[in-house]
């Protein structure tokens, strides 16, 4: 579980980046916008603005365009720096052309945080506060070295610099609350998607263990015959040649070794069966003995029961299909709750006619209030910063046993302990969606 953190982690460190194409398509919609934007002013409104400057300018962004379109691999992601230089680039150009049109007081002016915006949602946050120092000050450039704003000829607007202060305040506002929110909201984006990918990591791997104990049981049972006629072999040269001898302790000890062999396809054979993902079936006590046994093997008390709700044993135990998503998934939460636990951890297991339900539970200091509330979402840990036992992690452990049970129609239920006090998680599943047609 700790390496599909580490995974997630590294997901998340390399998930930045935009294509190239992306870039260039939103210079070209800029270069379309700007365009248009200046055309109307001069040809419909009649303003007057220097023409011939503000298309030089966003001349610069098409020609940027072209040469990155002829030189670059247009689909493959820009590199984070290079991402910059291109940010910073378009940050320049639309501040020398709002310098060119009436600089703060150019309705527009808003326009000039839509790097800083992109830079959010692409680049580290660092790079992201690089652009955004670079906007507060072409910002503060413009309200010294502005053009006057584009008006009809013969006629200066007159601007109230308090209206000027306004735009300034709504460009720096607006920007940020965006950014923030864009932020955000790319961030738990990233954060899901390296979460995703770890939990389809998990589920491939134990999907390739189980096909590999299949895999085994079928080289075990082909392998059966030879073996036999080896060993048979093996006895007839044994009572041929004398027991004393050299040639008697070879044959003999070549008895031995065939009958090891076929003792250890013995067990891969029956190990193989069990985990076969589509023959192999188990009842619910057995289920609950094999999630418990690494804890075991780590030095925690844990005890195991199956039993009817009804306590009358009306219905039989069922028997499970052996699924890679809820031997996962449980595995998970016994080793959650052995890592906290002060000395016990109980693993129960209930049935009736239409539901399985297991319980886990633990003596340890339980769930906090605060992380109950959001106890499944990745990234919401009860190890932050580690404890005095070595325990850390990132929380992606229980995101991806809670999506693992999920992928199996089972319901998640978490809290504390009633009977030991400690934490507490509760997995239902209805009958026919986890048993086998077979109950014995």
């Amino acid at each position: 579980m700790r390496n599909t953190s580490k995974m997630a982690a590294q997901s998340l460190q390399v998930s930045f980046g935009v294509r190239t194409r992306t870039l260039i398509l939103l210079r070209w919609i800029a270069v379309v916008g700007q365009s248009a934007a200046i055309l109307f002013v001069t040809l419909v409104l009649h303003f007057t603005l220097p023409l011939a400057a503000c298309l030089a300018v966003i001349s610069t962004s098409a020609w940027l365009n072209i040469f990155l379109g002829i030189s670059l691999t247009s689909g493959r992601f820009s590199a984070p720096r290079f991402t910059l230089a291109q940010l910073i680039f378009d940050l320049v150009q639309m501040a020398l052309l709002l310098g060119l049109t009436g600089g703060l007081a150019n309705p527009f002016i808003i326009l000039l945080g839509v790097p800083v915006v992109v830079a959010i949602t692409a680049l580290p946050i660092r790079s992201a506060a690089v652009l955004a120092v670079l906007t507060l000050a072409a910002a503060l450039a413009l309200r010294l070295y502005a053009l006057p704003l584009p008006w009809v000829e013969g006629v200066r607007p007159n601007i109230p610099d308090l209206f000027v202060l306004g735009q300034f305040t709504a460009l720096v506002t607006a920007t940020a609350f965006i950014a923030i929110y864009v932020w955000r909201v790319s961030t738990e984006s990233r954060r899901m998607q390296a979460a995703l990918t770890a939990t389809e990591a998990v589920l491939a791997k134990e999907a390739r263990l189980s096909a590999l104990g299949g895999l085994a049981a079928a080289a075990a049972h082909e392998l059966g015959t030879p073996l036999g006629t080896i060993a048979l072999v093996a006895k007839e040269i044994m009572h041929a040649v004398p027991k004393e001898g050299e040639l008697g302790e070879d044959a003999k000890l070549l008895v031995e070794q065939a009958a090891r062999c076929r003792d250890i396809l013995s067990k891969l054979s029956a190990s193989g069966a069990e985990n076969d993902p589509i023959h192999a079936r188990h009842t619910l006590a057995e289920l609950l003995e094999e999630v418990a046994a690494p804890g075991r093997a780590g030095g925690v008390g844990i005890t195991t029961r199956a039993s009817d709700k009804s306590g009358c044993e009306a219905s039989p135990m069922p028997i499970l299909r052996r699924q890679p998503e809820i031997m996962h998934a449980l595995g998970a939460f016994v080793d959650n709750a052995a890592d906290f636990s002060t000395s016990k951890v109980e693993l129960n297991g209930l049935w009736d006619d239409n539901w399985v339900e297991i319980i886990i539970s633990d003596d340890g200091p339980g769930f906090s209030d605060v992380i109950l509330e959001k106890l499944g979402e990745p990234y919401i840990t009860t190890r932050a910063g580690g404890d005095d036992r070595g325990h850390g992690g990132m929380g992606l452990g229980i995101f991806i046993a809670k999506t693992l049970i999920e992928r199996t129609d089972g319901v998640i239920k978490m809290g504390k302990s009633n009977k030991l006090g400690g934490a507490m998680v509760r997995v239902i599943w209805p009958r026919v969606k986890v048993e086998t047609q077979s109950t014995i």
